[in-house]
């Protein structure tokens, strides 16, 4: 019997492949659904990452809807679409939504339909989770394989059956606002529609969050690899899973290295050291660092091979045709006053993009050290739910911005936008309770009212906590505080949702606001009101500079394997197409000139090269920056 099929044999139906991004999760996740068809049972492999690889990994296409691949007999593949079935459930239960909207609230019938359109908390993501539930219950699929986001938007998809129950707290005062009415009214109540679509609804969530948190049907399978970043953020991930009452079934290193020196060797040891120490009571398994392309089939067939139980243990030896790091290779051609890169971050608000795993945190951190180099008052500051920054710079870095050692003029931040919304909406709650306080005098409906207001920031669009955090941002370039902000966010499809959710989040903005005039009839939600006003003034602000060239670029990180250039002209286009100017590509862990990515305009691109171990700390991150070598338009692989 192989490794795989051992993991297998120990895994129950549902499978959630997690892990940091650029770890192997969909190499590991195909590998594990063809061999789970190739074994007889009819396996479904799931893509729930917005910036999904199926399609390059498996070499056909892959629809929102399960389609059989046919190089793999048994074997059905889907991408998830979290906004075709948002889009479903509305047309669904739209206008059961409207009716108790409408009779909890002082909303016209247009203004109860726009505001449901424009919000829903995390509502792609939440009816994305109910569409899993949906195939969970389906008798097609003996096995169902999900590949997931990088880690931070995966532990948020799998909290939303917790913050959906918000929303439903909601619509149910909303609706036993009615309730009472009619009693008072009838003195009896006969449930209707509404009462039926909050009764199935609960029930929905209730029976995902047992599917989730029962082992018998569900284990996750963490993908890690030897490198300092990814154990602190396996380490999270662990944490946060126990956190969630969801079990790991088993914990796989990938890619480790045979030893190419002295340094390499204690640092992939000791990253090793660490991973066996996480989750002692599962199975762990390694993969070495494997000499194949890594896209398509031959990648996730060579990796099922080599795919191997047992402790981890510390790197072999080095073959005697192993290459020589790119870094001895090469000679410091430049010191840090005439770097290539100094300029990089010009602009006030600098976004670092990119695939999960590319080293965008890194590239992020090294380009707040030349800034800061450069005299600028320079902060770096993590939007992404798994945030790195601390571990790039190898310094404690929490909410509140602090002074990085060794890089005068630098200061690092983790941003933590649910944390920050979340004090947005308690404060705006306490708002809205003392008001009701001075005024309730025994008033039953006013008892309603209070509970409806209360809560009305439930009715928030998807990411608007990560919009906010960034708006914060907006206000840290207006005071002066800092010459330029660099922003490490989210991979891929989370960040063009960001960049996407400005105009969404002022028209929900907008609604909310003529909402609480309607309100202001009944009670003055002066206060209240003001800071959701305060909250719009930020957003259009943040807006503007978004779509500013001067004020605002996005700088995007690759590596030229073929998946990841596909997805980074993707992004590329996408970032265009919504109007945010894109001021360079850094080509990341090359061993020379890669073909530069085509674009209209031209970009500046650099060739970083491959360092082994990682470069960690200000001195580290500097050397290795210092590296970068521009490519020409003409120059190719």
């Amino acid at each position: 019997m192989t490794a795989l099929d051992a993991l297998l044999d120990s895994l129950p139906r549902w499978v959630l492949v997690g892990g940091k991004g650029g770890v192997g999760k969909t190499t590991c996740a195909t590998a594990l659904a063809t061999r789970s068809a190739a074994r007889g049972q009819s396996t479904l492999l799931l893509s729930t990452d917005p910036a999904g690889s199926l399609p390059d990994v498996l070499g056909e296409a892959v629809s929102n809807r399960p389609a059989p691949i046919a190089a793999h007999p048994g074997l059905s593949a889907m991408q998830l679409d979290a906004a075709r079935e948002r889009d479903e459930f509305l047309s669904r239960w739209r206008d059961t939504l409207v009716t108790i909207v409408d009779r909890g609230t002082y909303l016209d019938t247009a203004d109860i339909t726009g505001l449901i359109d424009a919000a829903l908390p995390g509502a792609d993501e939440s009816m994305a989770l109910l569409a899993l539930l949906e195939l969970d219950r389906a008798i097609t699929w003996e096995r169902i394989v999900v590949d997931t986001a990088p880690t931070g938007h995966t532990l948020r998809l799998l909290e939303l059956p917790r913050t959906f129950e918000a929303l439903l707290s909601l619509l149910d005062a909303m609706q036993e606002k009615h309730r009472f009415m009619v009693r008072a009214l009838l003195h009896r109540y006969r449930a209707d529609t509404a009462d039926r679509f909050l009764d199935e609804l609960r029930a929905e969530l209730r029976a995902l969050r047992h599917t989730l948190e029962d082992p018998a049907r569900l284990e996750a399978v963490l993908v890690a690899r030897p490198e300092p970043m990814v154990v602190a953020e396996t380490a999270r991930y662990v944490a946060a899973l126990d956190a969630l009452h969801l079990s790991l079934g088993a914990l796989i290193v990938n890619a480790v290295p045979h030893a190419h020196g002295e340094a390499s060797a204690e640092t992939t040891s000791a990253a090793l050291a660490s991973l066996t120490r996480l989750a002692p009571d599962v199975v762990h398994y390694t993969v070495p660092v494997l000499d194949v392309p890594r896209a398509g089939e031959h990648t996730s067939a060579a990796w099922s091979a080599a795919l191997q139980a047992g402790d981890v243990a510390s790197p072999a030896a080095a073959p005697a045709n192993a290459r020589t790091p790119v870094r001895e290779q090469r000679a410091r051609r430049r010191s840090s006053d005439a770097s290539p890169i100094s300029t990089l971050a010009d602009a006030p608000l600098t976004i670092v993009a990119g695939k999960g795993g590319v080293g965008k945190t890194t590239v992020a951190c090294a380009l707040g050290i030349h800034a800061a180099a450069s005299g600028r008052r320079v902060l770096v500051v993590s939007t992404d739910p798994a945030p790195s920054v601390a571990d790039a710079l190898a310094v404690p870095v929490g909410e509140e911005a602090t002074d990085v050692p060794g890089a005068p003029g630098l200061a690092a931040r983790q941003l933590d936008g649910a944390a920050a919304f979340r004090r947005f909406r308690d404060a705006y709650s306490a708002r809205v309770d003392a008001l009701f306080d001075a005024l309730l005098g025994g008033s039953a409906q006013l008892a309603y009212d209070r509970a409806i207001a209360r809560e009305l920031l439930a009715f928030a669009p998807p990411g608007i906590d990560e919009l906010y955090a960034l708006a914060s941002l907006g206000e840290e370039l207006a005071q002066s505080r800092y010459d330029t902000v660099i922003v490490d966010p989210a991979p891929t499809g989370h960040l063009l949702r960001l960049l996407e959710s400005p105009r969404l989040a002022l028209d929900w903005s907008h609604r909310l606001l003529r909402l609480m005039l309607k309100y202001q009839h009944v009670v003055g939600l002066g206060q209240a009101a003001q800071d959701v006003l305060a909250f719009s003034q930020r957003t259009r602000a943040l807006d503007a500079v978004l779509h500013d060239p001067v004020r605002a670029a996005l700088i995007v990180v690759a590596l030229d394997e073929p998946i990841v250039r596909a997805e980074t002209a993707r992004l590329v286009r996408a970032v265009h197409a919504l109007g945010v100017h894109v001021a360079g590509v850094i080509w990341n862990r090359t061993d020379g000139s890669p073909l530069p990515l085509p674009s209209e305009p031209a970009l500046r691109q650099f060739a970083s090269a491959a360092e082994e171990p990682p470069p960690r700390g200000v001195d580290a991150v500097r050397r290795w920056s210092l590296n970068w070598t521009p490519l020409s338009p003409s120059e190719h692989g």
